[in-house]
């Protein structure tokens, strides 16, 4: 069968990258002889008129669309179009919002057929091989297949694959990342990135955190092997010289990331990386040492707030003495750059508590901060206990986007939360020190120009 799988239209996302998990399930398909293609909206900057004209040129036997809870309007407006200009198309569903809301997925979208929840490598390749003698009972036996019957919405239990390597490795030719203008940050070395991903699921229990509602608690890794041998490929046939690992717990497995550090040294493989999701009590001298020997020169960590008392309730099991001392040790004994994320307006938050963030983010020795207001994300802790407090009795999916203001704690004023996103942002980057680093790190107007699109974004 022929099968388009989509990044749809979003106002939602200022930079697209790799969408490494549309990577993986061509893969699935096509080791299932089944022939894929990838329609990356938002990286092609299409309208839905330009979604349409493609539709209509373009005949595919199905077409599945990642869905996060951001982009409910847009992807409902595009499964229209494809309902007019493709009816025989079979719609499948999959992502962050189906995974949270397998029911109220396809009871909103009822131009979907299917929808999956978590992970959906094996069961989408499945579903789509037996789609001529698909009976009930096949439907029951689908993993994580949502679906109906007689009117009424089932959905089958997920599962998560042990044996990551067996799953492949992503079709890199549908998500060419030398199309992508990837970068995590200003201070990003490389013009192309490629996006890595070690491990999937988090033990955690953040209150704020959605990523074991796709991935599971249970935190599952590929191989060393495979990861080197990704890179390699990389490098091979896309040139590709920096890769960021974008994992949720890239330190989780300590020993395997120093067994992929000395395979990279003794391999001379000549590659930057950095990586995207760090937590800070798993860093030690030792591996911070072998990592920037092996390339690593950036990390991004979760610090997320100044106040200890926002720290407890979200759950993050870090203490500020801990933070402090390992970014100190990080500055100290590498010559690695630091990132660090704060979320404002987090629920219980008050105004002293993000005056100690901005505090806490002025005083760390860190090259960047990335300051995100704080999204009620479906799927958390969180955002349960905001609906049993009833402080979301409505929710406006188009408000959460990522430099929007979906929530604002209680007492409050929109115009102050406002004031004091501003203020975090300008007192961190506008000190000498940080505007020299900018000056100096960015080499092109676009890199400087995103740092404060994104400001402008939250103000307007």
């Amino acid at each position: 069968m022929k099968v388009l799988l989509v990044n749809p239209i979003t106002r939602n996302v200022s930079l697209s990258s790799p969408d490494l998990g549309l990577g993986y399930l061509a893969k699935a398909l096509e080791n299932k002889n089944h022939q894929v293609d990838v329609l990356d909206c938002v990286n092609l900057k299409m309208t839905f008129k330009k979604f349409e004209d493609y539709i209509v040129n373009h005949f595919f036997d199905v077409i599945g669309f990642r869905v996060f809870s951001t982009d409910l309007p847009s992807v409902k407006k595009s499964l229209l179009l494809v309902k007019k200009r493709s009816p025989h198309a079979k719609i499948i569903l999959g992502g962050a919002h189906p995974s949270v809301f397998p029911e109220q997925t396809l009871q909103y979208f009822k131009e979907a057929d299917f929808a999956f929840r978590g992970e959906a490598e094996i069961g989408l390749a499945e579903l789509i091989c037996n789609f001529l003698n698909l009976d009930e009972t096949r439907k029951t036996q689908i993993p994580g297949l949502i679906w109906r019957n007689k009117g009424e919405i089932k959905s089958n239990p997920q599962i998560f694959p042990e044996d990551l390597d067996s799953l492949g490795h992503p079709d890199w030719n549908l998500i060419n990342p030398c199309n992508y203008p990837f970068q995590t940050s200003y201070l990003t070395k490389s013009k192309i990135v490629a996006p890595l991903i070690m491990t999937r699921g988090c033990p955690y229990q953040c209150s704020f955190c959605s990523c074991r509602s796709v991935t599971g608690h249970k935190i599952r890794s590929h191989s060393v092997s495979y990861i080197i041998e990704e890179i390699k490929f990389l490098k091979t046939n896309f040139g590709i010289n920096e890769v960021c690992f974008i994992d949720d717990n890239f330190l989780f497995f300590k020993d395997m990331v120093s067994d992929l550090c000395e395979q990279l040294i003794k391999q001379k493989i000549n590659i930057k990386w950095s990586c995207f999701g760090i937590r800070l009590d798993l860093i030690d001298k030792d591996m911070l040492s072998l990592m920037e020997k092996a390339g690593c020169y950036l990390l991004t960590v979760g610090i997320e707030s100044g106040s200890q008392r926002i720290l407890d309730h979200m759950k993050k099991k870090l203490t500020l003495d801990l933070i402090k001392r390992k970014i100190n040790l990080i500055h100290t004994e590498t010559h690695v750059k630091i990132i660090g994320n704060f979320i404002l307006g987090y629920p219980l938050e008050k105004e002293e508590d993000i005056y100690k963030t901005v505090q806490l983010a002025n005083s760390l020795p860190i090259s960047g901060a990335n300051f995100f207001p704080f999204h009620p994300t479906p799927g958390t802790e969180i955002f349960d206990e905001l609906l049993a407090k009833k402080e979301l009795k409505t929710i406006d999916w188009d408000l959460m986007g990522q430099d929007r203001r979906p929530y604002i704690p209680q007492g409050i004023s929109k115009q102050k939360f406002t004031w004091l996103f501003v203020l975090a942002f300008l007192s961190f980057y506008m000190r000498p020190r940080i505007i020299l680093n900018v000056l100096l790190a960015t080499r092109s107007l676009e890199r400087l120009k995103y740092i404060f699109r994104r400001l402008f974004i939250f103000i307007r």
